[in-house]
């Protein structure tokens, strides 16, 4: 199908860091709506063929894994409490990690929401990655200050895994992610956020590029989750794997209720 998906137009100079310690940041970050452009691309259904990716050729895989008990949570800390340990399995048993740490989840379920950055809980209809390598590493170092087997889990190989699972059959907003073998990493710009001393995050915008590979899959059911990197330490010189991704609006299925999905966002170590 063809869809409109948001990315930024290219920059002449890097981004300055968005530090929200200083007064008039906000402004600043809501005037960076002036680099996005909507471009019109293939977004390829995966379905019948989901085999033919994997974690490590592409950067995300979908699973079949059956929650008993899901549709009977209610709230969102019911379904947090059941998914976030099986979702950890999971991951655990797909990349052979020998330990994860889960440090975020949010569950989507509005339409729209004035809300911004980490309280919105409706769809993202902007390309983005969750991280850079550098925003990446900072959390990780965020996450293990005070770990007691933080140097031990340095040495591994780690990476950074978006388990992505709707909550009820997808049809309004479903999620396009894009071929990691189809990504130039020169279309990934940098944008730095500073929350307080020494706290900072880092993610990915991205210019659009004709050779970018998009897929989603129609019709995805809480039993299919999508499994997409957000960093792999195996791959840094070459991008770190950082796999964009974006909602996006189906003209099918525009009037439909809200989407429900939950992303969980864990960082798993590998023995190698």
């Amino acid at each position: 199908m063809q869809a409109d998906l948001v990315f930024w137009k290219p920059l002449d100079e890097p981004l300055e860091p968005l530090d929200f310690t200083k007064p008039g940041t906000e402004e600043k970050f809501d005037a960076l709506e002036r680099l996005n452009e909507s471009r019109s691309v293939s977004v390829h259904d995966i379905r019948g063929q989901e085999s033919s990716f994997s974690l490590d050729r592409n950067g995300f895989q979908y699973v079949d894994h059956e929650v008993s008990g899901l549709k009977d949570r209610k709230s969102d800390d019911e379904i947090k409490e059941l998914l976030i340990p099986l979702t950890e399995e999971l991951v655990k048993n797909v990349t052979g990690a020998y330990k994860t740490i889960t440090f975020t989840s949010r569950v989507r379920s509005l339409a729209e929401d004035s809300s911004k950055r980490a309280d919105n809980r409706a769809p993202a209809h902007s390309v983005h990655t969750d991280f850079t390598p550098a925003g990446a590493l900072q959390q990780l170092t965020s996450i293990l200050a005070k770990h007691p087997d933080a140097e031990t889990l340095k040495s591994s190989r780690i990476m950074v895994i978006n388990v992505w699972r709707p909550l009820k059959e997808i049809k309004k907003d479903p999620l396009a992610v894009c071929d990691w073998a189809s990504v130039d990493t020169k279309d990934i710009v940098p944008n730095r956020m500073i929350f307080q001393a020494g706290f900072w995050n880092e993610l990915g915008k991205l210019n659009w590029n004709g050779k970018q590979r998009w897929y989603t899959m129609e019709g995805q059911t809480p039993a299919e989750p999508l499994l997409f990197k957000q960093f792999d330490s195996k791959w840094v010189e070459e991008g770190g794997m950082t796999v964009p991704h974006s909602a996006f609006v189906d003209p099918e299925f525009v009037d439909e209720e809200a989407r429900a999905s939950i992303e969980i966002k864990m960082f798993a170590f590998v023995d190698e």
